[in-house]
């Protein structure tokens, strides 16, 4: 519970820190997002995540569990997140945000958080268009089109 606690506030004070710079960096240009909107959003989202941690973990009373075999495990999806974001950077020009962030999410649901198949591709769909919307149409982002560059 204390690794717990002292993680958590890391990543509080983290995102408090990257927010900060964002907002340094300009949130909007006239009309258009700005080079912090991004980050900012990310910060705030990072450390609201945090925050719900913290307080959850503060008010679990179950003592640490730290064995050498769930340690084992988290290194191992740590590897995983890694991985799967490496993939996500060689193969965005080849197939494109959609396609790529479709296969990232549904990659992160089975292996990382062990969901149903139903569950994985509806939600990877969901999120894959949610971004292609909010991004592409909304911001008018140029994003790699990849091998969907005929449809979208």
């Amino acid at each position: 519970m204390k690794r717990e606690i002292i993680i958590c506030s890391f990543w509080l004070l983290l995102s408090f820190y990257l927010s900060i710079e964002s907002y340094r960096l300009g949130l909007s240009t006239g009309n258009r997002p700005g080079p912090g909107f991004f980050p900012f959003i990310a910060a705030i989202a990072i450390g609201l995540i945090a925050a719900f941690r913290l307080v959850n973990s503060i008010r679990k009373s179950s003592p640490d569990n730290n064995s050498e075999l769930g340690i084992a495990g988290e290194a191992k999806l740590v590897l995983y997140v890694i991985a799967g974001m490496m993939a996500y950077a060689f193969l965005l020009d080849l197939l494109g945000f959609f396609f790529c962030t479709f296969l990232l999410v549904a990659f992160y649901l089975k292996v990382i958080a062990a969901r149903r198949w139903p569950v994985t591709l509806s939600f990877a769909a969901a999120v894959a268009l949610t971004s292609h919307f909010f991004f592409d149409v909304l911001l008018k982002a140029e994003l790699p089109r990849g091998l969907l560059s005929w449809l979208i």
